[in-house]
């Protein structure tokens, strides 16, 4: 398989196999892994990349993340700043009781099929992990929101963890007190010197997103978890509401068309998709009812959800 064929298939230039500081699009580097499971016929593609896939590659996110002190400053690391190089992309570390959650979604609902590259992404988080952990260690927990792709029990087997599918989120969970543990190669001083400099970065390439973009990722994270109400967004942004709509309307656009579109286009996703109800979708998108979410996505659509589901023979609701 030549990877340069693969990539120029998927809309990847063969130079960028040579300079680390091209950018790829999220959408052909997903695509090449999917290509890449088909043509070599390999379901485990993308873990198995992952698993050999140097983080030096991610340039100063990598190097950060390498010298970090800690296991729990690397993978804060990975998620505060994976942003840089993927800003349609999500990566979490939240801590709940004596657990520690790393969840990691693609927020572009029209990047789909993606299960090569959560399972790539979950991969490198898994052998970082494991680099900090003691002979024998297992995740406590492995989950996915594609299907298992190849047996279940291969899975459980390889990994010594009852690994689950179809869930809203690609996470792996381990003991909160495994974030203590030291990096293999830690330089506290190196690790600040790259934080400060990536956070400067984050910043800048935050003012230089059009604030359409901005509001459409802030959206996309919170459909299905929280309330995406203006406010929300608008915090979330680090902004009023009244900059919000100032700068919107700077780019020719409102809040109303923003929030409309994207709706559209995660509904259109999960129907194409199968696997909630018309009723759920309403609900995760903050429509006022079902009523309301079908009117909206016939009028912007013209085909009812409905309609779309029966045409992807998929159960409607009743």
């Amino acid at each position: 398989m030549d990877p340069y064929d693969l990539g120029l298939r998927c809309g990847i230039p063969a130079c960028a196999w040579n300079e680390a500081d091209l950018n790829v699009p999220l959408t052909g580097f997903v695509r090449l892994l999917e290509n890449g499971s088909s043509a070599g016929r390999d379901p485990s593609f993308g873990w198995e990349m992952g698993r050999r896939f140097d983080l030096l590659a991610l340039g100063e996110l990598g190097e950060a993340i390498l010298k970090a002190p800690t296991l729990g400053n690397a993978l804060l690391t990975f998620s505060r700043f994976l942003r840089l190089i993927q800003d349609t992309s999500e990566l979490k570390l939240a801590v709940e009781d004596d657990l520690a959650i790393l969840s990691y979604r693609i927020l572009d609902p029209d990047i789909w099929p993606r299960q090569q590259d959560a399972e790539f992404t979950l991969s490198i988080i898994h052998t970082l992990i494991e680099a900090c952990a003691a002979a024998g260690w297992h995740p406590a927990a492995l989950t996915f929101e594609h299907g298992p792709g190849r047996a279940e029990q291969f899975w459980n087997e390889r990994l010594g963890v009852n690994c689950t599918f179809g869930h809203e989120t690609n996470s792996i969970v381990i003991p909160v007190a495994m974030l203590s543990a030291p990096m293999p190669a830690p330089d506290r001083t190196t690790w600040c010197r790259h934080a400060d400099l990536l956070s400067h970065a984050l910043i800048k390439r935050n003012r230089a997103r059009p604030m359409a973009a901005r509001v459409a990722s802030a959206l996309l994270a919170c459909f299905g978890r929280t309330t995406a109400d203006q406010r929300t967004i608008a915090r979330t942004l680090g902004m009023s509401c009244r900059t919000m709509h100032r700068r919107l309307e700077r780019e020719g656009t409102r809040y109303s068309e923003v929030l409309a579109d994207c709706r559209i286009r995660v509904a259109r996703s999960s129907i194409t998709q199968g696997r909630k109800t018309l009723s759920q979708i309403a609900l995760d998108l903050g429509y006022s009812d079902q009523s309301a979410f079908c009117r909206a996505f016939k009028q912007s659509c013209g085909v009812t959800p409905s309609a779309l589901q029966t045409s992807k023979q998929f159960p409607t609701d009743r």
